[in-house]
């Protein structure tokens, strides 16, 4: 009965360990619009070379979806839905704006990089 009743705490302890690393891969759930505007927002950083120490993190819905992460130089990432829809959005490093416009237009330029 002995090891009846280890083989049984082994198998939890494998079942327990694997529903962990499967929650763990878990990506954030959000909207749709939540998820564009942190793409659009790496992108933009992506495309203007900007070195970064903190990815921007971004939370809200819809016009009030606010991202925010750092530089190497320890400069402010913010990036800011600028419509109810978060359909545009500012980049900013600082103070310096590096993008304001259509937020599917920089997924859209993004989309087919290293596309046969």
């Amino acid at each position: 009965m002995n090891s009846v009743r280890r083989t049984i705490l082994v198998l939890s302890a494998v079942m327990v360990c694997a529903g962990c690393s499967q929650t763990a891969a878990l990506a954030p759930v959000g909207g749709a619009e939540l998820g564009d505007l942190r793409y659009a927002v790496n992108d933009v950083l992506f495309e203007k070379g900007i070195d970064i120490l903190i990815a921007p993190v971004c939370s809200g819905t819809g016009g009030d979806i606010e991202c925010a992460g750092e530089t190497t130089d320890n400069e402010a990432i913010t990036g800011s839905a600028t419509s109810d829809d978060a359909s545009t959005v500012e980049v900013k490093v600082g103070t310096n704006v590096l993008y304001s416009g259509s937020v599917q237009d920089v997924l859209d330029r993004n989309s087919t990089v290293g596309a046969p």
